[in-house]
């Protein structure tokens, strides 16, 4: 697990289909065990809530990340899209 976690960090930092500013997000989630809320990404990240906000709306957008309601909204990766980003590293 740990292995395949490296190689994702990885893609992710490496991918030119995706901002600098989303990537750290993108990245939190990916490393979480658990879906997130937006206000424990702003802790994890030390970010404002309005940027954190906007990669979110952003990577939604892009199919990036799902979000779902569970008392309140939490946000997890799309793996059908993160695959594709380490398909992407890999060629």
């Amino acid at each position: 697990m740990e292995k395949y976690k490296s190689m994702l960090v990885e893609a992710i930092k490496n991918s030119h289909i995706i901002p600098p500013k989303q990537k750290g997000t993108l990245e939190v989630l990916c490393l979480s065990e658990y879906p997130l809320t937006a206000s424990a990404i702003e802790k994890k990240l030390h970010s404002t809530t309005q940027r954190v906000h906007f990669s979110l709306k952003s990577l939604l957008k892009r199919n990036f990340i799902i979000r779902e309601k569970d008392g309140r909204y939490v946000y997890r990766p799309n793996y059908t899209r993160i695959e594709e980003l380490i398909k992407r590293q890999k060629i």
